[in-house]
């Protein structure tokens, strides 16, 4: 490919650039007056919040954490998963 010289249509290193239209048509803009209007205020209907409800404490999960001390959690075979291991097999973790 040759450098074109002196054109309007390709750039100095060679390449076409984009045709960029010269001639624009211009519109009229039109003014018209502004008819105001009173804002509208809209008429919500009266929704009551629920109602208190006494203090209720959390439910006792304290035997979840004493059956969960029985287990280990380790990798399965050093692939990356976890995996929940008795105290029977503990020996066997990783093998």
């Amino acid at each position: 490919m040759s450098i074109i010289q002196g054109s309007m249509r390709h750039t100095m290193s060679g390449r076409r650039r984009k045709k960029i239209s010269t001639a624009r048509r211009k519109e009229k803009v039109i003014f018209h007056t502004l008819n105001r209007e009173e804002p509208t205020i809209r008429e919500t209907p009266y929704y009551p919040s629920a109602p208190m409800t006494p203090y209720r404490p959390a439910k006792d999960e304290t035997y979840k954490r004493d059956i969960s001390s029985s287990y280990t959690i380790a990798p399965a075979y050093n692939k990356g998963a976890y995996q929940v291991i008795s105290e029977e097999s503990i020996e066997d973790i990783g093998r």
